[in-house]
């Protein structure tokens, strides 16, 4: 009877990491004071879990929507001694630091706030119609962003519906974006960073309303979401070329970290002697606008403010006026959500609603890229300032080993906010099933660690071999009689057995049954 020697079936370590990536969504955390060769960043310690810096993001269409920053949780954080003002700044110094550092260290002009309601600094114009077309453009502001599906009549430490997001909008995006933004943390008096926990985690953002998407990551530090950086795919439906990225920090969350408060209202807001507070400026607001959001906004009137803000924004469109039809889309998108709160808008007519304002959207999105080609694109000769490209870091010691040995391997699991009892119920099954998936896979190790947090599992691999072991398969193929013609040569028979197992006819061998 023939045998054959079927070919070694061998995996590396490195197909192993990239089959876990589809599937299990590979990240490698950053654990306090070890330094793994699969961390890649500019700053040592700083873990980069999604796409890569550098690396077009469009290449990676994921859906996705991006978390409110208006739900923010205080979280302790020292300030760092050689900040540029000692103890940690007020809310109007925090802005003022961001402004001085983006405008002087990326050329931004410094925007101001909109006149009309947002739900987010996207929605204002410097960006939603500014990151259209060909041309160049740097802005950094601070936006007050609406949503009265937030409100709370401030009695909630942690949500209001009135918040403050400080926006960043560089276009084209200008290659080092992380390293920019991680100066950024360090000009608001954030201390070493690289003894923080710093976090790029995917999360893809979207629009249903504006028709817009992008891809990119939120930022963790030390655990607490504290910025989105989104690379623009598309916006109002015209795809973005060049790609924009949007940096958004949640300044009330950074703040009462910073400040070491429990409650919105306690932030200091002001400087010197007898500064005002946060509530002191707001807190009147916040209940009063809560009471109008979900009490006493009259839903018939503000259904018809909708629709004539809607149809004005499509006949301005006709007239070929992007800029206050873009406007009245603003204020019809503020009305739809005041309905929303008031819990007037059921899930049929919700879609109807969105798809009015999606399209009135990508009506205006292709009329501004119109009438800036009618103006020959003006600022296409303003050339932005060329940004310096940050010099790769120097290896470290150890940190570049090839694999051609044992090494450490980390496996995490990303989740969303998970009960205490699930993260260890999660942590023991990671425990019980990873001994079993590596030795059918005939991969020695020399032990597994496993732990989590209610956002993550990992489990720490160590003396992971590099690749495979090695194995031999005997497979029964055709008799002899079949297998070889009268003068000795390989029949159809024995070439298409050798075909199907990956062998030569060369390696056949001849046994007894």
């Amino acid at each position: 009877m023939v045998k054959g020697n079927v070919g070694r079936k061998t995996t590396s370590l490195a197909r192993l990491i990239k089959a876990g990536d589809r599937s299990l969504g590979v990240a490698m955390p950053c654990l306090r004071g070890g330094r793994w060769p699969c961390l890649s960043s500019a700053r040592r310690r700083v873990a980069v879990a999604g796409a890569a810096e550098g690396l077009r993001p469009q290449l990676r269409a994921l859906g996705g929507t991006r978390r409110s920053l208006a739900c923010f949780a205080a979280a302790p954080l020292s300030v760092s001694p050689s900040s540029p003002a000692q103890g940690p700044p007020s809310f109007q110094e925090a802005i003022q630091r961001l402004q001085s550092y983006w405008s002087r260290q990326s050329g931004c002009a410094i925007w101001l706030p909109h006149s009309s309601e947002v739900g987010a600094g996207t929605m204002n114009p410097a960006t939603f119609l500014r990151v259209l077309g060909p041309e160049p453009w740097r802005i950094c502001y601070a936006e007050p962003s609406m949503r009265p599906d937030d409100s709370r009549f401030g009695a909630n430490p942690n949500r209001v519906q009135r918040h403050t997001q400080f926006q960043v909008i560089l276009k084209p995006e200008p290659g080092n974006a992380q390293d920019l933004y991680l100066g950024s943390l360090e000009a608001l008096g954030i201390p070493d960073l690289a003894r923080q926990d710093i976090r790029f985690v995917e999360d893809d953002w979207e629009s249903p309303v504006l028709g817009s998407w992008g891809l990119g990551w939120e930022v963790w530090l030390n655990g607490m979401e504290v910025t989105q950086f989104t690379y623009f795919q598309q916006t109002g439906g015209v795809a973005a070329d060049p790609v924009s990225v949007e940096i958004t920090y949640g300044l009330e969350r950074i703040l009462m970290a910073m400040q070491g408060v429990k409650h919105f209202k306690d932030i200091r807001y002001g400087d010197g002697p007898g500064a005002i507070t946060y509530g002191e400026m707001f807190l009147q607001n916040e209940y009063e606008m809560s009471r109008y959001n979900m009490e006493e906004a009259d839903v018939g009137q503000v259904r018809q403010l909708f629709e004539m803000l809607l149809g004005q924004g499509q006949d301005l469109v006709a007239k070929r006026l992007p800029i206050p039809a873009y406007e009245h889309l603003l204020k019809a998108s503020h009305a739809f959500n005041v309905l929303d709160a008031r819990g007037a808008v059921g899930v049929t007519e919700r879609a109807k609603l969105f798809a009015q304002m999606r399209s009135l959207s990508r009506s205006i999105a292709n009329l501004w890229v119109e009438r800036r080609e009618e103006l020959g694109f003006p600022l296409l000769t303003k050339k932005p300032a060329p940004v310096k490209k940050p010099a790769p870091p120097p290896p470290e010691a150890g940190a570049s080993a090839p694999l051609d040995s044992p090494a450490t391997f980390v496996l995490e699991l990303g989740s969303e906010e998970l009960p205490a009892d699930e993260v260890t119920s999660l942590v023991s099954q990671l425990g019980a099933s990873l001994p079993g998936l590596l030795a059918s896979s005939r991969l020695h190790y020399d032990s597994i660690e496993c732990s989590g947090t209610p956002r993550r599992v990992y489990a720490l691999v160590r003396g992971l071999s590099h690749r495979q072991e090695d194995i031999v398969e005997k497979v029964r193929g055709p008799p002899e009689s079949v297998a070889f013609d009268d003068q000795g040569q390989p029949t159809k028979a024995l070439l298409g057995f050798c075909k199907k197992n990956g062998t030569q006819s060369e390696d056949v061998t001849l046994s007894e049954d």
